[in-house]
């Protein structure tokens, strides 16, 4: 297998999302590790761009699906780069017709950011159902967690072989942790979540155990999305105490919080429970999937069932008496840092299909 020199990401936009920012980390990732890298994008959007580094090459499609397929094809016919990895499921699909309607020795591999029942939009759940053939017809698959692997591969029938777990990237050294356990504690008691405002996310429950916290204690939600509205209604009883700031860059928030919350009924990684440990903080989770491979079955942090709000509310004191000691989350989070994920990827394109 010929070493890899070039290679191109491709995903819809860099609009909020966790997979769209991996896309960003990752692409500048590649570059970092002395590949000419170029993104491509279907449309423009900002929110993760300060994620992109400059010395990536960012190219526009533009246009409906059928019109960004053709010129992804014909920008891999004119390019040729030795790799091209599609980010998400849509991306997959498109990136697999591109390919056959260019028709060039690019190897190209896929990837899948999360469950099936979460995914929107026509083109990604086709993805899914057609996954055991764009398994055969690209390199590889790559999932984002052990659980997502099982779950393509015995739901959909993806190829075992050519399917692989893959983390997201995360860019552990931008985090600010605090010096030590006392300066974790001598911060206020502010709860932190991150992440899109959709009902899958649970901020409803998280909104509502803020009701058996400690009076003073105050939540952020960080983020934008369609339940918004719902979620200022359910946060109008606590007046100040939460707060739902928009999508922002997050490691100033986690700097500011004692404690990390994730709610969600179903994660197939969660990009934000390792943003948080790399900042020192505890973290309480629903077991929804991947954050329970992130935490080590709750080795890492407090695991907390679905649907139980007086578990989660319980969980939320203990952390928020006594945060404990961020040095061994700092560790662990340096597991999923860009560079040990980058070179799993490398790993990955030097290996022959099967």
């Amino acid at each position: 297998m010929s070493p890899v020199r070039s290679i191109a990401v491709y995903v819809p936009g860099l609009q909020a999302g966790g997979a769209e920012r991996s896309a960003a980390v990752l692409a500048s990732g590649f570059h970092a590790a002395g590949l000419a890298t170029t993104l491509l994008v279907d449309y423009e959007a900002h929110a993760n761009r300060p994620f992109l580094d400059a010395g990536v090459s960012l190219v526009p499609l533009l246009g409906s699906h059928p019109r960004t397929v053709l010129r992804l094809a014909r920008w891999l016919a004119r390019a040729r780069p030795d790799v091209a990895l599609a980010v998400d499921a849509a991306a997959s699909l498109k990136l697999v017709a591109a390919h056959r309607i260019a028709r060039v020795p690019t190897r190209i591999y896929l990837s899948y950011h999360g469950y099936a029942g979460i995914v929107r939009g026509r083109l990604g759940r086709a993805a899914y159902g057609l996954a055991p053939v764009l398994g055969r017809l690209s390199q590889g698959t790559v999932c984002v967690s052990d659980g997502l692997v099982r779950h393509l591969v015995s739901e959909f029938r993806a190829p075992p072989a050519r399917t692989a777990s893959i983390p997201n990237p995360i860019p552990v050294e931008r985090a600010r942790p605090p010096a030590d356990a006392a300066a974790l504690q001598g911060r206020p008691p502010h709860i932190l979540a991150v992440g899109r405002l959709v009902p899958e996310k649970g901020y409803g429950g998280l909104i509502a155990a803020l009701a058996e916290c400690p009076p003073d204690t105050t939540l952020t939600i960080l983020g934008e999305g369609p339940e918004r509205a719902a979620l200022e209604r359910a946060a109008a009883r606590f007046g100040h105490r939460v707060t739902l700031p928009g999508y922002a860059e997050p490691w100033a928030a986690y700097a500011r919080a004692r404690v990390f919350a994730l709610t969600s009924i179903s994660e197939s990684f969660g990009n934000v429970v390792v943003e948080a440990l790399a900042s020192g903080l505890p973290v309480v989770a629903t077991a929804c999937g991947g954050p329970e491979e992130i935490l080590g079955g709750g080795r890492h942090g407090t695991l907390v069932p679905l649907g139980d709000p007086r578990a989660l509310a319980a969980a939320l004191r203990a952390a928020l008496s006594d945060p404990g000691d961020p040095a061994p989350r700092i560790a662990h989070a340096a597991l999923f840092g860009t560079q040990r994920v980058v070179q799993a990827y490398l790993d990955l394109f030097a290996r022959r299909a099967p």
